[in-house]
């Protein structure tokens, strides 16, 4: 990374250049007099004062015009073209000042003393000094955002990653199995076959559409759970029935893809077909201090490590914790006297937050 870093040249920042010279100026004509007078008077400090300006802004405005536009490539050059100004602009400052003051730094009038040139110099180094810290710093902050941006940008491409992972895990086995049951009841039951099939075809579409949004709406979410869990009613028939209540004003709430789905499949694989007589899943949200949850409750075997620790829960963790922080959440609770509860909440800022965007 080259020292010096290239920024838009601003009227802002440049202002702000002049005011950090003056102020600098002002600190040095100070020392420079307290250093080299016997007594401190007013009349001899506005010499010192008006020295330490002409010199100061002779040199800083060349400094701030360099710092800002110019990018060379190599520290040598950076270095050579700063010595320019610094003893370019002692001299200049120096002429300026002459003919101003009459303090024994300033000679003859229009002419330079060494002293003078020296105050010069070292003003112009102090002045030069700060430009370089502060530089630095800025490049430093942004080489630090760029990082951020990066792992944030790695997180995300991760995230998808994922997700893409479990759609994959998710899909094949539940289209082997359904399409099996197609075939078999398109032999004996056609019209049931046909509905399976409807409710299949407008599963998938429901579901690639949701899954390349970065957020959908609740009420997008429940209805592609709504036709996967019709398409298991005709699997399981009467040992399988749901219920949905999700108030109206919650409908419009901005979740992410695929948070729900792997929860009710987990429902359904671990907690309801295992069980001899079935089940109920039952579907709900509410908003309770600016937290949105979500609860899927299942009336089935109970928690299962698999179901609470497996590979879609875990993702589905990762995900909120990377979108959300500690504001989101996912956790289970195995029912008495029998049946599992997941909850998931998210905060209900990160809705205005998506609706804003």
């Amino acid at each position: 990374m080259n020292s010096f870093e290239y920024r838009k040249f601003t009227l802002g920042q440049f202002l702000r250049d002049i005011v950090y010279i003056s102020l600098c100026s002002v600190l040095i004509a100070l020392i420079f007099m307290l250093l080299t007078s016997e007594a401190f008077t007013f009349t001899a400090y506005i010499e010192y004062l008006l020295i330490a300006q002409c010199i100061g802004l002779s040199i800083g405005i060349p400094c701030s015009t360099l710092f800002h536009l110019l990018k060379p490539e190599k520290p040598f050059f950076q270095m050579a073209l700063l010595t320019v100004c610094v003893v370019g602009g002692a001299i200049l400052g120096s002429y300026i000042a002459g003919p101003l003051v009459h303090h024994k730094f300033s000679g003859l009038e229009g002419q330079i003393s060494p002293q003078m040139i020296f105050i010069g110099v070292i003003l112009g180094f102090i002045i030069s000094f700060g430009f370089i810290a502060r530089e630095q710093y800025l490049a430093f902050k942004l080489s630090a955002n760029e990082e951020k941006l990066k792992r944030v940008s790695l997180e995300k491409e991760k995230m998808n990653a994922d997700l893409k992972l479990l759609q994959a895990q998710v899909e094949p086995h539940f289209l082997f199995n359904t399409l099996s049951n197609i075939l078999s009841l398109m032999d004996h039951e056609p019209q049931t076959g046909k509905k399976m099939l409807e409710n299949l075809t407008q599963y998938l579409r429901t579901s690639l559409i949701q899954s390349r949004k970065p957020n959908n709406r609740l009420a997008d979410e429940i209805y592609m759970i709504k036709t996967y869990l019709d398409i298991f009613k005709i699997r399981m028939g009467d040992r399988l029935s749901y219920r949905i209540d999700i108030p109206d004003q919650l409908l419009n709430f901005q979740i992410p893809p695929m948070i729900l789905q792997p929860l009710v499949e987990n429902a359904i694989k671990h907690g309801l077909e295992p069980k001899m007589d079935g089940g109920e899943i039952y579907i709900t949200a509410f908003l309770e201090k600016e937290i949105l949850t979500i609860e899927i409750t299942d009336s089935g075997m109970g928690i299962q490590e698999k179901s609470a620790t497996g590979v879609g829960t875990g993702n589905i963790k990762k995900r909120l914790k990377a979108l959300y922080g500690a504001g989101a959440a996912l956790h289970f609770e195995d029912i008495t006297p029998y049946g599992l509860k997941a909850t998931v909440e998210i905060p209900y800022a990160s809705h205005h937050s998506h609706h804003r965007r």
